[in-house]
């Protein structure tokens, strides 16, 4: 402010688009070049961006004008959207970039690795910091506290990792985890997590920005390294529950996996039960579960795999 007054500037919040809003806005484009969006692709698109004003253009724009080059004879389909969220992510414009930028202030560092780790925030208007991200956008303006939108929760993890991303060695690769069928060996990926996380964990995180959320967001770097080429990771971050859901999308392959911090052997049964869960969720019969123990024991007794089922469910159980 050029104020002499040392006055606190009035933060603007611009609320976001209803559902009826972003299909209006839409179908301005239909009535001007005649190229429909479906109902389907509607409802995509508010469902990623939650009306966030910039998002739903900037989504918008890259399906019609940077992928379709404005032939407005081609059907726009999900498959689209979907291409459009990744590659939006990936070259991170202006208005992504400053929300980054962000993620270096402490108080805001606070609130996002706290919504990683799916620790227990209570959504206090009076707490300076939860308004502060709510006026940015970035979070939910309603309770429970999470990423205003599936975009966001995406890119900030991403983002927070990208420095993990660059050290992972250059052989952590597709190629040598991908299988005669296209599918990826994720065991394989897992054993060799577990040895890259033994010799570079403790360097690592040691010196790392994000303490609290270290372990979770290495995994995501090192399975990011190995999906760019060929597919996703959808993160779901379950808040109160202490833990982390993924889903990593590799052609038409799936693969579900939850993250967790060892807090005492109740934890451990309520992991399970959370898993089986996710897995009725999506559909399938196996899932992974990614334990990370923080006490001060030795390696062997950290580092283990064990094949389990329950409730019906198989769970492959990797210690770290």
């Amino acid at each position: 402010t050029a104020s002499p007054f040392n006055v606190k500037v009035k933060s603007i919040l611009l609320s976001n688009f209803s559902y009826k809003e972003v299909e209006e806005l839409l179908l301005q484009h239909t009535a001007e070049t005649g190229q429909k969006f479906s109902q389907e692709v509607i409802e995509e698109i508010f469902r990623l961006t939650q009306g966030q004003p910039w998002l739903v253009n900037a989504l918008a724009n890259q399906i019609v004008c940077e992928i379709l080059r404005n032939d407005y004879s081609q059907e726009i389909t999900l498959e689209l959207v979907n291409r459009a969220k990744i590659e939006l992510i990936q070259r991170r414009d202006t208005h992504l970039d400053s929300l980054v930028d962000k993620l270096k202030e402490d108080r805001v560092k606070r609130v996002v690795q706290a919504i990683i780790n799916g620790d227990n925030i209570v959504f206090d208007i009076l707490d300076d910091d939860l308004v502060y991200l709510r006026d940015l956008g970035l979070i939910a303006p309603q309770a429970p506290v999470h990423f205003a939108n599936p975009i966001y929760n995406e890119i900030v993890p991403r983002v927070m990792a990208s420095p993990m991303y660059e050290f992972i060695p250059m052989d952590v690769k597709t190629s040598v985890f991908e299988k005669e069928d296209g599918s990826l060996d994720m065991d394989k990926i897992l054993e060799e997590f577990q040895e890259f996380y033994l010799e570079n964990s403790e360097a690592w995180l040691e010196r790392y920005e994000y303490k609290e959320s270290a372990q979770h967001l290495l995994l995501m770097a090192f399975l990011q390294r190995i999906v760019n080429s060929g597919g996703e990771i959808i993160r779901e971050m379950a808040v109160g529950s202490r833990r982390l859901d993924l889903l990593v999308k590799y052609h038409q392959y799936r693969y579900a996996m939850e993250l967790k911090i060892y807090r005492g052997e109740k934890s451990i049964e309520k992991a399970k039960k959370q898993l089986t869960a996710y897995l009725d969720k999506l559909g399938k019969d196996h899932g992974y579960l990614v334990i990370f123990d923080p006490r001060a024991r030795s390696w062997d007794e950290k580092i283990f795999r064990k094949e389990l089922e329950y409730e019906g469910k198989k769970i492959t159980w990797i210690g770290v």
